[in-house]
């Protein structure tokens, strides 16, 4: 039986983790009894932070056909999944089809009880013929926004195109806070990808731009050695408008970014 995150998303807390952990031993029994399916399989790993649009752009490759969308399934928010590299595998050899889902560094380390090398991890997967797609945001002030007016809003996505008319109390000592954990997450990431080939996506070039996403994802499908086909997502973003009329004291804003050198992320 193949689980979704979505079905899983919309049990109780106890049955959600009773189902977690039955497909945790699903996959596992999968990864030792099954072959990894047809050689033409392709099977895809997101490696990026929170607010870089790794949902929005697993989306984008599943409407093509391709996949069905996973998720991060190595989120410790039903559990710890004890052997990540054997439910992963299993999880896609259960598949006997492409597989595609997204993982955050977190989710290797500072969220696990029994962290993971995220180096070894992905060195591993790219050695049993995984592609890596590597998403990142270059611009770390607005990456530390999007997660602070997504905890505002109290959702992360956004699928309709409704105006969201509301403004949010700037603070510069959050505000620098999250840009620099952003900053030594993005170190991290860079370390754990040495030695492995990647395909990097950047958020403001690639996806920001819904004129973007069609060239975005036919360069993925080519490094992935899959015929280009039309994409297309239901995910919305979450905020268009300037960021003058997002904040109630856009000033004290600008002041902060200038205190702290961040001023050319304006």
């Amino acid at each position: 039986m193949r689980v979704s995150q979505s079905v899983i998303a919309s049990l109780g807390p106890i049955k959600q983790q009773l189902t977690c952990r039955f497909r945790e031993a699903n996959a596992y029994l999968s990864n030792y009894t099954r072959s990894s399916g047809p050689p033409d399989t392709v099977r895809v790993v997101i490696f990026a932070q929170g607010r870089t649009g790794s949902t929005f752009l697993e989306s984008l490759l599943c409407s093509s056909g391709y996949f069905r969308q996973n998720g991060e399934l190595l989120s410790t928010r039903y559990g710890e999944v004890k052997f990540p590299i054997s439910f992963i595998s299993g999880l896609s050899k259960r598949t006997q089809g492409n597989f595609i889902f997204h993982v955050k560094l977190p989710h290797l380390t500072k969220d696990r009880a029994n962290p993971v090398d995220p180096n070894s991890f992905l060195q591993t997967l790219y050695a049993d013929g995984w592609k890596i797609i590597y998403l990142r945001r270059e611009n770390k002030v607005k990456h530390a926004l999007s997660n602070i007016v997504a905890k505002h809003r109290g959702n992360y996505h956004k699928l309709d195109t409704a105006v969201e008319d509301f403004k949010i109390l700037f603070k510069c000592e959050q505000l620098t806070k999250r840009v620099n954990r952003r900053t030594a997450y993005e170190e991290q990431e860079k370390e754990a990808l040495v030695n492995v080939e990647f395909h990097e996506v950047i958020y403001e070039k690639d996806l920001e731009s819904t004129q973007s996403h069609q060239q975005t994802a036919d360069r993925i499908f080519e490094y992935l050695s899959l015929p280009p086909k039309a994409v297309t997502t239901q995910y919305k973003k979450v905020n268009s408008r300037p960021l003058e009329e997002l904040m109630s004291n856009y000033d004290e804003f600008v002041d902060c970014l200038h205190q702290h050198g961040l001023q050319t992320f304006l």
